[in-house]
């Protein structure tokens, strides 16, 4: 799973090893600062995606051209986000920043799943209304 992180992108999945690295042989001071990089790059996603599923109550056309490579994206990054969270789970109990981050990347899959279905929803009000003029 990569994410964009001013300008350009990492892999969280590599990211979290550097991290756990930093836990284990930098000052806490650094890893700190990495773990709320992180956690706010989380954070920030999580907003964008649950306005994103607010807006499309009031659309009435789709927003994307191709809705199966829509579909196709956002369940891969769903998947990766799951996987994360399996790495994060073997680790967090090493500290409480990566509970957080737990805790932020469940989360973020929850907005993403919301974010899927209410594309589905507004797939489904656009085909009734087009029947309805129909």
């Amino acid at each position: 799973m990569t994410a964009r992180m001013d300008g350009s992108f990492i892999d969280y999945v590599d990211f979290i090893d550097v991290v756990q690295e930093a836990l284990e042989t930098a000052p806490r001071k650094l890893f700190e600062k990495m773990m709320r990089l992180l956690l706010n790059k989380f954070h920030n996603q999580e907003i964008e995606l649950q306005k994103l599923a607010l807006e499309m109550d009031e659309m009435h056309s789709l927003p994307v051209d191709d809705l199966d490579e829509f579909y196709d994206t956002t369940l891969d990054a769903i998947e990766n986000i799951k996987l994360f969270k399996k790495k994060l789970d073997q680790i967090k109990k090493k500290d409480i920043l990566f509970e957080d981050l737990y805790i932020q990347a469940d989360k973020l899959y929850t907005s993403l799943v919301i974010y899927m279905d209410r594309m589905g929803q507004l797939e489904v009000r656009i085909l009734q209304e087009n029947q309805k003029s129909a």
